[in-house]
C-alpha cells in the first residue's frame, strides 16, 4: 500500500505555511522599522526641537519682562531722584542769589505792611556742609504786619531763618491807634556747599596764577 501524502507542502523539509508567516513577520518588522527611522524618528526630534525652542522663547520673554520691569523701575526711580534733587535745589541752593533773596524778603516785607529801614547782606559763614547767608534788616510795623511778614517767609521753597529778632521802641499811632514797633533782624538762608566757591576775605590778596612770573 503507497504512503499515504503529507497534510501540507514543505519546502525543504520547512512547512510552506510556517515559512510564509515568518516571510509575512519580517515584512512587517522592516514596513515599522522603515516608518520608525524614516519617518517617526525625524519627526519626533522636529518635534523635541520645536519644544525645545518654545521653551527657550519662553525663558527668553520671561527674562525680557524682567528686565523691562527693572527698567521702569530705574526709570521711576530716576523720575524721583531728579524730583527730590530739584527740591533739594530750592530748599538749599548751590547758587547764592543774593539779589533774589534780597529781592523776595523785600517784596514780602512790603506786601505785609512793614516799612523797611534797613537790608543789607552781612558776609557769610562757611560750615561743612553748607554755608550761611544772613542779611540784615530793620523793619517798622505792627505786631501783625510782623506776623505776617513771618508767616509769608515760612512758606518759601527757600530755607530761611529769622534770627535775632529785637522789638524796640513802640509807639501808638496818632491815626489808627496802631501800636508801631522798630524791629531789628537777621535772616539767614543758606547755600550748599562744594560747587559755588566762597567768596574771598575782603582785603586778601589774590592767588598767583600757576605758571606765572615768580
Amino acid at each position: 500500500m503507497a504512503a499515504k501524502k503529507s497534510g501540507g507542502l514543505s519546502l525543504g523539509g520547512v512547512n510552506q505555511t510556517v515559512l510564509l508567516v515568518v516571510v509575512w513577520v519580517v515584512a512587517v518588522i522592516g514596513v515599522l522599522a522603515g516608518y520608525y527611522f524614516l519617518l517617526y524618528d525625524p519627526l519626533d526630534q522636529d518635534r523635541t526641537q520645536q519644544e525645545a525652542r518654545r521653551t527657550e522663547l519662553a525663558a527668553s520673554r520671561v527674562r525680557e519682562e524682567q528686565n523691562l520691569r527693572r527698567y521702569n523701575t530705574d526709570v521711576a526711580e530716576l523720575a524721583r531722584a531728579r524730583v527730590h534733587a530739584q527740591s533739594l535745589e530750592s530748599v538749599l541752593p548751590n547758587d547764592p542769589d543774593i539779589p533774589g533773596f534780597m529781592r523776595s524778603i523785600n517784596a514780602l516785607a512790603e506786601a505785609s505792611g512793614l516799612s523797611i529801614r534797613l537790608i543789607q547782606p552781612v558776609d557769610e559763614r562757611v560750615e561743612r556742609y553748607f554755608a550761611r547767608i544772613p542779611v540784615q534788616m530793620q523793619v517798622n510795623g505792627t505786631y501783625l504786619s510782623l506776623a505776617r511778614f513771618f508767616h509769608s517767609v515760612s512758606q518759601l521753597p527757600r530755607v530761611i531763618n529769622m534770627e535775632n529778632i529785637k522789638l524796640q521802641t513802640p509807639t501808638e499811632d496818632p491815626n489808627t491807634h496802631d501800636m508801631i514797633l522798630s524791629a531789628t533782624l537777621l535772616a539767614t538762608t543758606f547755600r550748599g556747599v562744594g560747587t559755588t566757591s566762597a567768596p574771598a576775605t575782603p582785603g586778601a590778596a589774590p592767588a598767583a596764577a600757576a605758571g606765572g612770573a615768580r
